[in-house]
């Protein structure tokens, strides 16, 4: 019993993390029919084995796009665009995105143009430092939620295309921005 307990919170999670994907659809199929295994013999050990394998490599398989299933957990929220009165409970970031999609950022008390210098002067050593998307934002995590608001800094257009980068596939945002802290 303890086996298919288990099983069943592992499916529940995955099709949570699934449903805050763009790659949903890919999956429905395939766990449509596990739900379906586990409903129709839930006692059957070799089922569930076979079932567990392919929840496995599903998971697998999402983690290898890129997908942090424990980040499914957590909602994405934009919060529109705050001054520097929400410094009490929010923390600065500059986020800059590379025409790849990765993510590289840089958090702190500083004002957003410092923390950009900052930013700008690690990528330089690192690599070429081509940014696509520039963004100085402000972030809280809760229990629940990675909220993000826009700057004064930030340009409204610049904002909208993160908030539409992140409403198209919320995992994949937060699986790429998890460390920000």
């Amino acid at each position: 019993m303890k086996k298919l307990d288990e099983m069943w919170r592992l499916l529940n999670e995955t099709s949570l993390a699934l449903n805050r994907t763009a790659v949903r659809e890919k999956f429905q199929e395939q766990m449509d029919a596990l739900h379906a295994c586990l409903h129709r013999d839930p006692l059957n050990p070799a089922l569930l084995r076979q079932a567990r394998r392919a929840l496995t490599e599903l998971r697998r398989q999402l983690g290898l796009a890129g997908y942090d299933l424990y980040m499914g957990k957590y909602d994405l929220l934009f919060d529109g665009f705050h001054d520097d009165d929400v410094w009490g409970n929010r923390k600065r970031a500059v986020l800059f995105i590379s025409p790849d999609g990765e993510f590289q950022w840089e958090t702190g008390e500083e004002n957003h143009l410092d923390l950009e210098a900052y930013l700008e002067q690690r990528l330089k050593k690192l690599r070429n430092g081509i940014v696509a998307e520039r963004h100085y934002l402000w972030f809280l995590w809760t229990k629940t939620s990675l909220i993000l608001s826009g700057s004064a800094s930030e340009r409204q257009d610049s904002y909208q295309k993160l908030k539409d980068r992140g409403s198209k596939d919320p995992l994949l945002f937060l699986s790429r921005i998890q460390g920000l802290y």
